[in-house]
């Protein structure tokens, strides 16, 4: 008896599960395209005897796949702008690269949906000036960096849409040359899915 109480819970569990988790396993495959814009800031630290400006203008360009209605895979190219120093010393530090992200989308409404992302990013951190602390003024380093992000997209129909993200790389550079930074993009974007 208690062999078929067991079976009967475990139908019963099955069958209300289903509904939820059949969503994620339907498969949309549907490529994307976009292109945002936005403002970087620099984690960086000023020496005492020079100003510095910590932000600038970034975009980026970006395309993918919608694996199905929860998840997305995107690559692209992003430039993050430069941080400039003026004084003793001076120069500029300015990052660009390859992003590698997964991007997760849960629907609010039909419309409204909130996002949240996260991957691995070949970013390039190049030091020019007296900043760079060597004979050239100049020095670099391109690595991997990690990136995790928020943000919401808003759909005007079913192939566009807008998006607000805030999105944070960690550890940019090398800490034994360059030195590391982590930085801030908040950015606007329009996306296009071929649907």
């Amino acid at each position: 008896m208690k062999t078929i109480y067991l079976a009967a819970a475990m139908a019963s569990a099955l069958s209300l599960s289903t509904p939820a988790t059949a969503g994620f396993f339907d498969l949309t495959l549907a490529p994307f395209i976009g292109a945002s814009a936005g403002q970087a800031s620099y984690d960086i630290s000023c020496p005492a005897t020079s100003t510095c400006d910590d932000s600038d203008t970034a975009w980026k360009i970006y395309g993918g796949l919608e694996v199905n209605e929860y998840l997305a895979m995107e690559v692209g190219y992003a430039d993050l702008g430069e941080a400039k120093y003026s004084g003793t010393p001076s120069g500029t530090a300015e990052v660009h690269g390859m992003t590698m992200q997964a991007v997760g989308t849960f629907a609010i409404t039909p419309s409204l949906s909130v996002i949240g992302r996260g991957g691995m990013n070949f970013l390039n951190l190049e030091k020019n000036g007296t900043i760079a602390g060597t004979p050239t003024n100049n020095v670099g380093d391109t690595d991997v960096v990690w990136s995790l992000g928020l943000g919401a997209q808003y759909n005007l129909s079913k192939s566009v849409g807008l998006r607000a993200e805030w999105e944070r790389y960690f550890d940019v550079g090398d800490a034994d040359t360059t030195g590391e930074i982590d930085i801030d993009l908040i950015s606007a974007s329009v996306v296009y899915t071929f649907r």
